[in-house]
């Protein structure tokens, strides 16, 4: 029983850091996109497109977000910074 609670327990850890990540992605973005995706708020996929269009305009935070289009795939290392998930229209 004290084994299952422990489990549980830390998943509810994994899912608390999970959000605050999340929070922190979407964050690191929220100027930009207003700055300049306006007029495409609150479509997320739109969102989504705009900033990777104006990539090199983007706060550093947020351009981090946001992988170069000529970056080849298998430079990616699973550690590299990823889309905020609300890119992925989540």
């Amino acid at each position: 029983m004290m084994a299952g609670a422990a489990f549980v327990l830390s998943g509810m850890n994994i899912c608390q850091a999970a959000e605050t990540t999340r929070a922190r992605e979407a964050h690191a973005c929220e100027r930009d996109a207003f700055k300049f995706c306006g007029n495409d708020i609150p479509n997320k996929k739109k969102i989504a497109a705009c900033l990777q269009a104006n990539r090199e305009q983007l706060r550093p935070a947020c351009r981090a977000m946001f992988p170069a289009p000529d970056a080849p795939v298998e430079n990616m290392t699973p550690d590299a910074p990823r889309a905020p998930d609300w890119q992925a229209g989540r």
